[in-house]
């Protein structure tokens, strides 16, 4: 039944966040491929522009054929692409690799949050649709959770670094029941749109920007998002610069998963306590302000609680805007819309590849591996 699509989604989620790579991603390059940092961010530009390039096609074929379709393909191209990562020690390689990954990524992004929305309207929540969203994220959260300190202790076992290759394997192996759930999901019934895909990814950018309130909150949620990203490319350096074995890394990034998946399970409380215009206003500033002073403190005492706030500020906003976003769009052409936003948010981070390149080679230089 329709209503059992909340749990499945759930359970996709979780399994899709079965990253056991994340907290190794810096070493991998580094210490596996000895890649430098120039190399890695190319490899990443590369990841970004076809994520660009595919953002709104990939949006309107989940809204055209279907959204369960679409997700779990995406799943399916992102378990191949892992794959790749880990059975090869080729850098050349990769970029076929991240090029299918890329399509994964488009074909779930949008689609995902449209599937799930839907859903609630079949069901009469959307006026409950934050909660319902920071229960999703908190899903994935609690996926990461569970792989990051599994995955750091497999790459540190023996041998390093020769295990870090197979932290990519278990995360493809997760992410096939992932897809299950997906394709297992009712897609709720709407009124799909008659259009041709030029028009519709037209038609998806030119929502965003008709309506003053949708353009702040696009705004809003691209710009900080874009931003606070890189915290996931910054903590494994900064920590091992001060000082931090890579056995702990996924300890740590299991530990800001778990206090940023804390806070969206508690958003109701949180929303009382402060206001939706104070709560998107201090989840800005912060980590802004703790970037900055990760540039010239390098204690871990420090590093790590920094780390903690700006995660946890970045997933605290995610379900906030993603419900006032969903309200001022149409539901029969919702992934088209969302997938728009994620467009913006990764030619943003395409943008400002190069300067963290270059801020990282710089100030973020990894210590020698210690056990």
């Amino acid at each position: 039944m329709i209503r059992h699509n909340i749990v499945k989604g759930y359970a996709a989620a979780f399994l899709k966040n079965l990253q056991f790579f994340g907290p190794v991603a810096v070493p991998y390059f580094s210490d596996w491929l000895r890649v430098d940092y120039t190399r890695m961010f190319l490899l990443q530009a590369w990841f970004l522009f076809w994520v660009f390039t595919l953002e709104i096609p990939t949006g309107i074929v989940a809204d055209k054929f279907g959204r369960t379709i679409s997700v779990a393909t995406g799943c399916l191209l992102f378990m191949v692409d892992l794959l790749m990562f880990g059975l090869t020690n080729s850098y050349y390689l990769l970029f076929p690799a991240e090029f299918l990954g890329a399509v994964g990524m488009t074909l779930t992004s949008g689609a995902e949050q449209a599937l799930l929305y839907d859903t609630l309207i079949a069901l009469k929540q959307e006026e409950r649709a934050r909660i319902y969203f920071s229960r999703y994220e908190a899903a994935g959260t609690l996926g990461l959770l569970i792989s990051f300190p599994i995955g750091s202790s497999v790459a540190a076992l023996r041998n390093y670094p020769s295990l870090l290759p197979m932290t990519f394997i278990l995360t493809a192996v997760a992410a096939l029941p992932a897809a299950g759930f997906f394709f297992w999901m009712r897609e709720p019934a709407r009124t799909k749109p008659k259009e041709g895909f030029l028009k519709m990814g037209v038609q998806g950018l030119r929502t965003l920007f008709a309506h003053r309130r949708l353009r702040a909150y696009v705004l809003n949620a691209v710009s900080i998002s874009a931003l606070t990203f890189f915290a996931f490319w910054f903590y494994q350096p900064a920590l091992r610069r001060a000082g931090l074995a890579v056995t702990f890394l996924g300890h740590v990034g299991a530990g800001f998963n778990l206090f940023s998946a804390v806070l969206p399970a508690n958003l109701g409380a949180i929303e009382k306590a402060l206001s939706i215009r104070r709560l998107l206003l201090y989840t800005a500033l912060v980590p802004a302000g703790l970037f900055v002073s990760l540039g010239f403190i390098h204690r871990l005492e420090f590093a790590i609680p920094a780390f903690f706030l700006i995660v946890g500020c970045k997933m605290l906003r995610m379900p906030v805007l993603n419900d006032f976003i969903n309200r001022h769009v149409n539901s029969e052409n919702r992934a088209t819309v969302i997938s728009s936003v994620s467009l913006l948010e990764r030619f943003l981070m395409f943008l400002l590849y190069p300067v963290v390149g270059r801020t990282t080679a710089r100030y973020l230089r990894c210590r020698p591996l210690r056990g």
